[in-house]
């Protein structure tokens, strides 16, 4: 008898165990986009797939979305509708041979994990690559279309 109740005693302990495990979902609320932006998103890029908004910290609205030529891009906007920075994020097999050569000359042994193009009005545009070095260590760079490389 006292092993049926020891026995039940577990099964219980355990069910309970098992149901304080399980993860919780969080809906994300869905962002109310001012007109102004839509129609200033709508204007810069027609052809887009996979459009979601979020907004950030300070207030601005992101859109991520796939765009015309099939890469995942983020632009940033104000509440105005003016841009405040775009990322197009590259498969490092498809970046530009200027920034490839640059990285090969300063980098030889290192393989380039992550790559993204970063535009910011006013600001010359500029790769963000990761690169993980001969001895495992990862490193982000910066790198001008030119292909001038800095850390």
């Amino acid at each position: 008898m006292k092993s049926i109740f020891l026995i039940l005693s577990a099964g219980l302990m355990l069910s309970l165990s098992a149901q304080g495990q399980k993860k919780k979902t969080v809906k994300v609320p869905k962002v109310n986009v001012p007109e102004n932006v839509s129609a200033s998103f709508k204007s810069q890029y027609a052809v887009v797939d996979n459009n979601k908004w979020s907004k950030n910290y300070s207030g601005n609205f992101i859109a991520d979305f796939t765009n015309a030529s099939s890469q995942k891009q983020t632009v940033e906007y104000d509440a105005a509708g003016q841009i405040i920075k775009t990322k197009t994020f590259f498969d490092v097999t498809a970046l530009p041979q200027n920034i490839t050569t640059a990285l090969q000359s300063n980098y030889a042994d290192a393989k380039v994990t992550e790559a993204t193009k970063v535009e910011i009005p006013g600001v010359t545009p500029y790769y963000s690559v990761t690169i993980t070095t001969a001895d495992n260590k990862q490193k982000q760079l910066l790198v001008s279309e030119e292909g001038t490389v800095t850390q």
